[in-house]
């Protein structure tokens, strides 16, 4: 019976569609943190970033993990990491984004929840590796330019249709910012 059941769960993993979304903020110059920590604290993004990513699996690498400091609650954290030895509490560590993509959908599948999206988290290597199976990107762009900082990789934004959902001006030391929801003109890489 344990058999035919796990039958009935890969079968269905296999018809049920899954879509890869990067949620990011970045500079002007696609910088997008020093390595260790926010660059800026932009009122109200946080609590974006949480609706959007609340009850997913988050991919993301070692250093992005150790930068937020613990699992966020109501999501899987997927830490792709070199390290075989890392562990932390709340965290799933895989060696490659393959390995992310399985344990993500499997989570996925467990929760029973009828969610459909796995969502890039960053940093720089993971967004460079995760980006070409990423459907949309949810990305808050900053107005700033920091001389130095992890990057997000270089895309071309011709490739992407850009919807401005919201802007807010510069404010004392807070700088301008903006959401934009991106979807891709053309079909990303499957996952499936």
């Amino acid at each position: 019976m344990k058999a035919s059941m796990k039958k009935q769960a890969n079968n269905f993993q296999m018809a049920r569609s899954f879509h890869m979304v990067c949620v990011v903020a970045m500079a002007k110059n696609r910088v997008i943190g020093d390595g260790n920590d926010l660059l800026w604290q932009l009122p109200g993004d946080l609590k974006r970033v949480k609706q959007l990513t609340m009850g997913c699996p988050l991919i993301m690498g070692r250093r992005t993990f150790d930068s937020i400091g613990r699992a966020l609650p109501g999501r899987l954290s997927v830490v792709m990491t070199r390290d075989k030895r890392w562990r932390a509490d709340g965290a799933v560590p895989v060696a490659s984004l393959a390995a992310a993509i399985d344990v993500a959908k499997d989570w996925l599948i467990e929760q029973k929840l009828g969610e459909n999206r796995i969502i890039l988290f960053g940093g720089g290597q993971i967004y460079k590796a995760g980006l070409p199976y990423c459907k949309t990107i949810e990305a808050t762009f900053v107005d700033a330019e920091p001389s130095v900082g992890v990057k997000f990789p270089a895309f071309n934004s011709r490739a992407w249709n850009d919807k401005l959902l919201q802007q807010f001006a510069a404010e004392g030391d807070m700088p301008g910012f903006s959401y934009h929801h991106l979807t891709r003109k053309r079909d990303a890489l499957s996952l499936n």
